[in-house]
């Protein structure tokens, strides 16, 4: 089975490390971004990941919010016939603290988070969607989670760097506050593996039975990431990257 975490476009984010933000979710971030445009646009693909293979997703409803308000979407689109979209977000000069949303009949609801606020166009982000039974092959075959379907679970990548000279970083483990029940990383093949102890090449690992407010983390030795928070919410995958 392949991977099925959403892939962000690296040079999108907003170049500064940041930390908690003390917040209802979503990345923090040390210093204000200056001159944010007064539009910005994220644009990417919806596909399906099963397990052999992907397909493109017409007609996922695609949306924008600001973290603490998830009743108001600052932008929505819907996935062409392709699984294209487009969201054109009015930024009144503020960067985008907050995340991107995907929903579609019989898939899993999916959520996008960014490490820090969008202060700038951010193209390529990939929506993976997965069916419930794919979902319960990756939680409770491939990891052995036993997970709750009352509960949430996060999926990551941990990054090099928050631009485009990042790589996916190996040997890593992630961790999260409150903790998960279970923490599972991609092996070598590609696919998830309940005996991987660290992330694999691709940088990937899992978070299961976790719910509200989460702060994720990654340790390696000789490096340090920021942590930062997400929501993650009941019976959905929440996905982001953990970078320096």
């Amino acid at each position: 089975m392949r991977s099925i975490l959403l892939a962000f476009a690296l040079a999108s984010i907003v170049p500064a490390c940041g930390g908690d933000d003390g917040g209802g979710g979503g990345g923090g971030q040390a210093d204000a971004p200056s001159n944010v445009p007064a539009m910005i646009t994220v644009t990417g693909t919806a596909k399906e990941v099963g397990l052999t293979g992907t397909t493109p997703l017409a007609g996922v409803t695609v949306a924008a919010y600001r973290n603490g308000n998830d009743t108001d979407a600052v932008a929505m689109a819907t996935t062409d016939s392709s699984g294209n979209y487009t969201l054109t977000i009015t930024t009144n000069g503020q960067a985008l603290d907050g995340y991107v949303k995907a929903t579609l009949a019989q898939y899993v609801d999916t959520y996008l988070y960014p490490p820090f606020a969008l202060a700038e166009n951010f193209d390529g982000a990939s929506l993976n969607m997965v069916k419930p039974a794919t979902f319960g092959v990756l939680a409770n075959t491939a990891c052995r989670a036993n997970q709750d379907s009352g509960k949430g679970t996060i999926a990551v990548i941990v990054a090099s760097a928050p631009d485009t000279s990042a790589a996916a970083v190996e040997g890593a483990t992630v961790s999260s506050t409150p903790a998960a029940t279970k923490y599972c990383y991609n092996g070598t093949s590609g696919a998830p593996d309940f005996m991987a102890t660290a992330t694999a090449a691709d940088g990937i690992g899992y978070m299961f039975n976790v719910t509200g407010d989460v702060t994720v983390s990654a340790m390696k030795t000789g490096s340090t990431c920021n942590s930062h928070k997400v929501n993650a919410r009941a019976g959905a995958l929440t996905t982001t990257l953990i970078v320096p």
